[in-house]
């Protein structure tokens, strides 16, 4: 039987943006590093949140569709001589990855590459790791209840670092901010957690709690997929959608296959089309 732990803290409600201010004190944080990127920022959902953050917050938002080792360390530098305590991840899956990224590298020394799983990285991450509250803004990834960071070093190679001490301490999801995706996207998100939860009910590993969010997932984002493409003001299916996306974070702990195989290696080559699990954020 696999392991299955949930330790995020989450906020599920339209309207729950407004809850940073109080996730932010009940952590202890005071000074955050706000990281997200250039769409979810023209998109006008940066205005949305500054309110609820400190007036002096640093902000980062040079994080490329797939992150990479040069943009964290760039935003780790901005962390530092800011005199930050903590990160706030604004966007899709590859802000808020990038953002566990900043955590770790933050309050561990050392290359990112000595903490990659591939590499025996995982007893070296330690509950040092910076606090991160993750708020998605699309309906895919599920990374705001992960426990993975996907990152692309400087040698080439797309490598998982994971820890528990990566899972975000709070996830604030809020399906309001999701409100008029572009259709396009909203289908391609929400196939990629679609790809969440039946690749994890396929996983041949035994762990039918797991199994069980799956199948709830899948259902939730088969049945809202449709009215959300055709009606970005449909509240209710962003709703589903976004609790569908949730559960596929949540459920992978027990494993993926084949699709995100594939992904991992093709996101890690430099073109624009290979973008397969950290599709552009919105």
């Amino acid at each position: 039987m696999s392991v299955i732990t949930y330790l995020t803290d989450i906020e599920f409600a339209a309207g729950a943006i407004a809850q940073v201010a109080a996730r932010l004190e009940r952590l202890g944080v005071k000074r955050p590093l706000l990281v997200s990127d250039r769409g979810v920022l023209a998109a006008g959902l940066v205005d949305r949140i500054l309110p609820y953050l400190p007036k002096d917050t640093a902000q980062f938002f040079d994080v490329p569709s797939n992150p990479t080792e040069e943009a964290t360390l760039q935003a780790v530098g901005l962390y530092k001589a800011s005199g930050c305590d903590g990160v706030v991840a604004l966007g899709g899956g590859s802000p808020i990855d990038l953002a566990k990224a900043v955590a770790l590298l933050a309050t561990h020394g050392g290359p990112l590459a000595r903490f990659a799983l591939i590499e025996g990285g995982l007893p070296l991450i330690t509950a040092a790791v910076a606090p991160v509250i993750a708020i998605p803004t699309t309906a895919g990834t599920g990374s705001e209840v992960g426990r993975a960071a996907l990152i692309t070093l400087a040698d080439g190679r797309k490598l998982g670092i994971v820890s528990p001490y990566l899972i975000p301490k709070a996830a604030i999801c809020d399906p309001e901010l999701t409100l008029g995706m572009p259709p396009a996207l909203t289908a391609a998100t929400a196939l990629d957690a679609l790809s969440h939860c039946l690749e994890t009910y396929l996983s041949p590993r035994d762990n039918p709690p797991a199994e069980a969010i799956a199948l709830d997932g899948a259902a939730r984002i088969w049945a809202n997929v449709i009215p959300a493409f055709e009606d970005g003001a449909n509240l209710a299916a962003r709703h589903g959608l976004m609790m569908g996306s949730l559960q596929g974070g949540l459920t992978f702990q027990k494993g993926l296959g084949g699709v995100h195989a594939l992904s991992h290696a093709l996101g890690g080559l430099k073109s624009p089309i290979c973008t397969m699990g950290h599709l552009t954020p919105f």
